[in-house]
């Protein structure tokens, strides 16, 4: 089963490759990648959230890039994504990694049937670029994402960690940029987003085992921000108006000798009252702080580290039932007030790459390892081998309603995988 929907996908990354050979005396840049992997998840035992001990996962993505500059006066991108998905994972908590806009591709693809498989053809980024003077302007699909921090971004447009994502996904979108010197100018992106309103309710959602919020507008998304250099450190200030509310922000980065120190803050305000589901007690929305204190260097053998710490005004350390109900509906990134991360990542000689991240919840001590290695086997092709084992209590309640949570990371199932990456 699974060599057959790998084959189609071969077979279409293929075809565009007698267009690449005739790109190369034109204007046009013809390029993509081919990854495949699959990820087995250990489950621990609590039967609100697993029906079996072992699961699986095993995806294909085909990924095609169109690109043209004329003249530094104009500029498209493409991406044509052709992605395939089996998955027996069955869980609230251990949600399928694997996001992606669908086109059911029908029968084709996969039979009705089973409910384990999926097959999508999208584009995630169709946008062009015009140049005049100090302005550049974007148009249609693409990818928007600001800041330094690597586990909690506060300036990403998505508002979610971007570690390890080789291709930021991309949102239809109108972004502005304009230089008025060497190191400073503005951006600015306009959007459609959902706005979460007091009329609606929740939806007790069985598939993903959580409390999804209905009720929500289409309303115009703003993001505006100014960057500075000032005596080597760097400084930007920020306005978004997000689903939650409007949110405030002010980034810094710079070096202290040779090493890197950031740190990025932001408030959002002006949040609805919206009551929390079922017997759950305060809002799912208030006004919070938020901030990343970073600090990050490399060391002559080619080791580089970082750490981060997260303060988050939105987690509740006291009751991580409601913060993981915030979580599930994309308004947290965590659900405890104070976490850690550590980032390693070192060099043992020009084809084989390790890296290290771990992250720690100061109020239950739970922790999250994650670990790969990447083998360089041609120029163009990269074997990655890794894991993630989380370390925690377990949830002890008796259903997924209230699955009484009692850690950061203890909600979590370890997984291992493989991947390889073909680039052309």
């Amino acid at each position: 089963m699974f060599l057959n929907k790998y084959i189609k996908i071969l077979l279409i990354a293929f075809l565009f490759l007698p267009f690449r050979s005739f790109a190369q005396d034109s204007p046009i840049n013809i390029s993509g990648s081919i990854q495949t992997g699959y990820k087995l998840y250990d489950n621990y035992n609590f039967a609100p959230y697993f029906d079996k001990d072992l699961a699986q996962d095993f995806s294909s993505v085909a990924r095609i890039i169109i690109e043209s500059d004329s003249h530094n006066v104009y500029s498209y991108e493409l991406h044509a994504v052709q992605a395939y998905n089996y998955s027996d994972v069955y869980t609230g908590i251990t949600s399928r990694d694997t996001s992606l806009l669908s086109v059911d591709l029908e029968n084709n693809w996969t039979d009705k049937t089973d409910v384990d498989q999926a097959a999508y053809y999208y584009f995630d980024r169709a946008n062009i670029k015009f140049v005049v003077q100090d302005l550049d302007i974007h148009f249609g699909r693409l990818a928007v994402s600001f800041g330094k921090p690597i586990f909690w971004n506060l300036f990403d447009y998505y508002g979610e960690s971007y570690l390890n994502q080789e291709y930021k996904a991309g949102i239809d979108a109108l972004r502005l940029d304009k230089t008025f010197a060497n190191f400073s100018g503005v951006n600015m992106v306009i959007n459609k987003q959902k706005i979460l309103t007091q009329s609606g309710n929740y939806l007790e959602n069985n598939a993903v085992q959580s409390y999804q919020r209905l009720g929500s507008k289409e309303e115009m998304g703003l993001l505006l921000r100014g960057y500075t250099t000032v005596k080597d450190t760097d400084y930007a200030l920020l306005y978004k108006r997000e689903p939650e509310g409007h949110r405030i922000g002010i980034e810094v980065d710079g070096e202290i000798g040779s090493v890197n120190f950031y740190d990025e803050m932001t408030y959002l305000w002006g949040t609805e009252r919206i009551s929390m589901p079922g017997s759950y007690q305060g809002n799912l929305l208030k006004n919070y702080l938020m901030n990343v204190l970073g600090i990050n260097y490399r060391f002559n053998n080619s080791l580089q580290i970082t750490a981060e710490h997260l303060f988050n005004g939105i987690g509740d350390s006291s009751n991580l039932d409601a913060s993981n109900i915030r979580y599930k509906n994309g308004l947290s990134t965590s659900l405890n007030n104070h976490l850690s991360g550590v980032s390693l990542s070192y060099e043992f000689n020009p084809l084989v790459v390790g890296r290290y991240d771990s992250k720690l919840a100061w109020a239950d001590f739970s922790q999250q390892h994650n670990f790969s290695f990447i083998r360089s086997i041609t120029d163009n092709v990269d074997f990655i081998a890794g894991g993630q084992i989380n370390v925690g209590d377990r949830p002890n309640g008796s259903n997924w309603q209230n699955p009484n949570i009692q850690s950061e990371f203890g909600r979590l199932s370890n997984s291992f995988y493989f991947e390889l990456k073909c680039y052309f």
